[in-house]
């Protein structure tokens, strides 16, 4: 095992018993050598955005997409940070969200989780029914996908698709039980039909 490896290791060993303060510690201590690789970076990067420091979320994922990138995983990370930028009301963060997740996609992801979060930048730009195409494409990888799956009912009621938008998120609920976006969206999707 290479000296990332055990580094990666120990870190996510650490991370899931709940310890991310001794992940990070323990990704600081690896070698320079470690830390130049794209995938360090986007481990740490990941791993700043979990403790709320976008700033170093951001250095760490341009990082790892400066050092490797044709991986679209580091740029969707790197678009994930935009997009709670965008949630907390940053001017122009929307925007290069949605540039940076088409960048993503042009590199032809192996994971769900890059057109999940495209569908989300392109609902945000007004754009459902390329995040619906978005949302088939990362369910086309993983049919169970949670976020594809829930981008997919947001998708369908910015699409005023109301009664498929519905089901999509009936059987997130069957799937998830008790999920609170799931179930918030279908209080106000029951809502909005019931005005209709």
């Amino acid at each position: 095992m290479g000296a990332l490896d055990a580094v990666l290791d120990e870190a996510r060993a650490l991370e899931g018993r709940g310890d991310v303060a001794g992940a990070v510690q323990v990704l600081e201590r690896a070698p320079e050598a470690v830390k130049a690789r794209g995938l360090w970076r986007y481990a740490r990067g990941a791993m700043a955005l979990r403790q709320g420091d976008l700033a170093g979320a951001q250095a760490h994922l341009e990082g790892a997409v400066e050092a490797e990138p044709e991986v679209p995983e580091y740029r969707s990370n790197l678009g994930s940070l935009w997009l709670e930028r965008a949630r907390r009301g940053e001017v122009g963060a929307a925007a290069r969200a949605l540039e940076v997740l088409e960048g993503a996609m042009r590199w032809g992801p192996t994971l769900p989780d890059v057109a999940a979060n495209y569908a989300v930048a392109l609902l945000l730009a007004g754009r459902a029914e390329h995040a619906l195409k978005a949302c088939d494409d990362a369910l086309a990888l993983d049919g169970k996908h949670l976020g594809a799956r829930f981008n997919r009912a947001a998708a369908l009621s910015a699409l005023d698709r109301l009664g498929e938008a519905q089901a999509a998120l009936e059987a997130v609920l069957v799937d998830y039980p008790g999920h609170p976006a799931a179930s918030a969206h279908l209080a106000k999707l029951l809502e909005k039909r019931a005005r209709a």
